[in-house]
Parts: structure tokens; C-alpha cells; sequence
């Protein structure tokens, strides 16, 4: 029998989601905006779609029970710091994510970095908390006797907006503390502030698709997460991503991965132990330095770009992989992944990471693209006629993603697709994934071994 697959949001990820559960389920959806990939796959699987919040739970719960589905996905950051989760279990609902108590590992930085650093402290890096002005200056100053530079964090979600790095966005550590007490002083009652060491190398992700106890990689992926070419400007949610057809980055090595591998089980364990076991997407932010892997941070669902590459070459079944979640018995399929490269590269608005003060229009010549082998996404846009589309709120509007041998060769077909298959005033990176891009990458970092 056809599957009923929930899921909530209304990104490029979600629409990825919708698009490979739409080859074997039928697809529901609760969704902020109409993004047309959702509703294409929704109608065309026989399922249907709802516009409301999909971070609120009773909505959400209520959508499901009329719709009699027979598994929920739960795939992003709000609906899983909001206890969707959480009420679907209760519900009665088969559920793939995590419970609110066990996606604190991403809404609750200060918490994960004390998870690392008892599970896994040889990756952990020197970091302190502030909670107030008082500690924020004490703890700056203790980083400049070290001859180290500080990476500020808010306690909670950010959207990957909120993390500020020195030198790129503080050029001293005075502007670190200021920072930071700025932090302190628009968070919540309580809430602290996480500093921690400027890391040197290359910053990568590795998701792990967990059932509470079994573990399956998917490729290694690197982003980028500076909104211009050559790594500079503000941060940004991700302007692109690539995985390589080894599934490891040019600058690691297989005992990378397997140590990674090593501190996402121990985490996963120190959870269970705790009392929160961990189901859903566990992704691992890291970094490769001189001195090894080092942990940045961890996020509790599928990534956004990550999600789209990881996704582009999974060869088993989405549905079936939510399905096992759902039930606690994670099967081979979920670590099946070809050996091919993939590129996605996102098209945003001029302003953005700042609030656009118009609709950006744009079209695009979908069948084009895709006898070019190259995937459109749609995330933050709405369709307003046959190829034609607007931008709507201060996100990322549409993807590009192609798959192929190499890396080089991806994003060339992306590239070119854009460069011939759409108009309008959006921009996009693109040195992601180019030649020099990744030799620059290689020299970052020792070779891998």
C-alpha cells in the first residue's frame, strides 16, 4: 500500500523531501508559502498541502489527523525546537525527528558543546560561556592571552545568520565582547552566550541518518556560507554546497570520516543515556585543521543546501528510510548512496541576507534545465505564471543542482544552466565547486592521507 508522508516547511529541502517521497508516497504538506515544488509533488502523488505554520504544533496535528497520515518526516529547525515532534508521538502519529528535549543539541548551543566536550573531548575546542556583560569581557580577554581568535554564538537558533567570526565580521577582540553583550542583552532571560575558538582549516558537514542506535553516513559535504565569491561578506543560511563521488571532501581522508563517525555513535550513546535518545538526522558540523577534526557544532535535521546534494544521489528510498525511522529499524537503503559528485548553488536577491523591499521576478525554463540534466528547486518564491516566478521574504528564492562524475564537471552544468535557462535579478556564487575553488580548498588543509 501507498504511504502517507507528512512533512513540514516550505524550503528547497522541503521540496526535495516532497519530490523523492512523491516517487513511492503520497505527500502532505504544512507549508508558510505555496513553494510550487512542494505543491507539484503534493497533486501529483495524490496527497495535498496546507498553507499555516509549520512550527506550530496543534496545526500541524490537526492537518495529520485529517488526513489520516501514516508517518510524519520532521526535518527543520523550528518545528523541532517547537515540539512538532513531540505532539505527533502523542498523537498517536508515526514520527521520523527529533523530540523537543533531544533537538536541544541544536537549539541549545552551550548544551552541545557539554555533550562534546564529555563524549568526545579529543574534538572538542577550547570554548567558554557568558552570561552576562561581566563574563563576556572576562572570557574575551581570557582568549587574547591565548593568542586566539573568538567565534561568538547565541545560545539558541540563529538560521545560520547570528554566528559572527573574527577577523571576517569582529576585527578585534573588542568587538568580540561587544558583540557579544549585544547578544546577551536582545536574548531571553537566561540565556547565554557561547565562545569558542576560531578554528584553521576547512569547515565541512556529515549528516547521520540514526535511528537512536544504528548509524549511517551520508557523503561528506562542504558549503558555503559567505553570501560572495572568494568567502566574504555576511553569513548566509548556505549560497551552495557540493559532495565529491568518493563521498569524502579533497582534503580528507577515510580515518576522518571514521572519526567523525566515532564522536556522532558516542554522542548518540551520551544522548540515549541521558534519557533524550536521538531519531531523525543528527548533522555534524566539523572542521579539519593542522592538528585534526575538530567539532563546530550539531544540528538536529537534514541541512539546507546539504539536504539537496545528499538527497540528489541517495539510490534508496526516501519513504522507506522515514518509514524505518518512524520504527526504530533503520535499513541498508538509508546508506546507499551512488558514487557520483553533486552541486547546488542558490539564487538569491541582491539584499539578501537583508530584507528585500520588493518581489524580485524571475523565470525559468524548467524543461530546458532538466534536458540538461540539471534539477530547479524552488524555495523562497511563489509561481505567478507558467515558467515565471516572485521572491517572497528575505530567504534564498531557487536552487540549481546537477549530478555528475566530478565536482568540476557539476557545477559546470549548473553554470551553464543558469547562465541559459534563467532570467532575472537574482545572483549566485559561482565559484562554488569551480577548479580553483577547490584547489584553494586542498591547500587549506594537510592532504589527506
Amino acid at each position: 500500500m501507498v504511504k502517507k508522508i507528512l512533512i513540514c516547511g516550505s524550503g528547497g529541502r522541503e521540496a526535495v523531501f516532497a519530490s523523492r517521497l512523491a516517487e513511492d508516497a503520497r505527500v502532505y504538506a504544512v507549508v508558510g508559502h505555496e513553494n510550487p515544488g512542494i505543491v507539484d509533488s503534493a497533486a501529483r502523488s495524490g496527497g495535498a498541502h496546507a498553507v499555516g505554520d509549520a512550527g506550530d504544533p496543534d496545526a500541524v496535528v490537526d492537518f495529520a489527523k485529517r488526513h489520516s497520515v501514516d508517518c510524519a518526516f520532521v526535518s527543520a529547525d523550528q518545528p523541532l525546537a517547537n515540539g512538532v515532534v513531540d505532539a505527533l508521538l502523542d498523537a498517536g502519529i508515526r514520527t521520523a525527528g527529533a523530540t523537543r528535549a533531544a533537538s536541544r543539541i541544536e537549539w541549545d548551543k552551550i548544551y552541545s558543546m557539554g555533550i562534546v566536550e564529555r563524549a568526545c573531548p579529543e574534538i572538542a575546542p577550547f570554548s567558554l560561556v557568558a552570561r552576562s556583560d561581566k563574563e563576556a569581557d572576562a572570557a574575551v580577554d581570557d582568549f587574547k592571552s591565548r593568542g586566539l581568535q573568538v567565534v561568538v554564538k547565541p545560545e539558541g537558533l540563529t538560521g545560520g545568520k547570528g554566528v559572527k567570526v573574527m577577523p571576517e565580521h569582529l576585527a578585534t577582540h573588542g568587538d568580540a565582547a561587544r558583540y557579544a553583550k549585544e547578544l546577551l542583552a536582545r536574548g531571553r532571560a537566561g540565556e547565554g552566550v557561547l565562545l569558542v575558538e576560531r578554528l584553521e582549516g576547512a569547515e565541512f558537514t556529515i549528516m547521520g541518518i540514526t535511528d537512536g542506535r544504528r548509524l549511517a553516513l551520508a557523503p561528506a559535504t562542504y558549503d558555503y556560507p559567505y553570501r560572495h565569491e572568494g568567502d566574504t561578506g555576511p553569513g548566509t543560511g548556505g549560497m551552495g554546497c557540493f559532495t565529491e563521488e568518493s563521498g569524502r571532501l579533497p582534503f580528507l581522508s577515510d580515518a576522518d570520516v571514521e572519526r567523525c563517525r566515532s564522536a556522532m555513535e558516542r554522542t548518540i550513546q551520551a544522548m540515549r543515556d541521558e534519557g533524550h535518545p536521538f531519531n531523525g538526522i543528527l548533522n555534524g558540523g566539523f572542521f579539519k585543521t593542522a592538528a585534526g577534526i575538530r567539532f563546530m557544532e550539531f544540528n538536529a535535521r537534514f541541512g539546507d543546501p546539504e539536504a539537496l546534494n545528499v538527497l540528489a544521489v541517495m539510490e534508496g528510498s526516501l519513504s522507506d528510510m522515514v518509514a524505518g525511522l518512524a520504527d526504530g529499524e533503520l535499513s541498508g537503503d538509508a546508506s546507499r548512496f551512488a558514487k557520483r559528485a553533486s552541486v547546488t548553488k542558490y539564487l538569491v536577491a541582491k539584499e539578501y541576507p537583508g530584507e528585500s523591499e520588493r518581489a524580485v521576478p524571475f523565470s525559468v525554463d524548467e524543461r530546458a534545465a532538466a534536458a540538461a540534466g540539471v534539477d530547479v528547486i524552488p524555495a523562497s518564491c511563489v509561481r505567478v505564471g507558467e515558467g515565471r516566478y516572485e521572491t517572497i521574504r528575505k530567504s534564498r528564492a531557487i536552487a540549481f543542482g546537477a549530478v555528475a562524475g566530478t565536482v568540476v564537471e557539476a557545477a559546470g552544468m549548473v553554470d551553464a544552466a543558469i547562465d541559459g535557462h534563467f532570467e532575472g535579478g537574482l545572483e549566485y556564487r559561482r565559484d562554488i565547486g569551480s577548479a580553483a575553488n577547490l584547489d584553494r580548498l586542498r591547500a587549506a588543509v594537510p592532504a589527506a592521507a
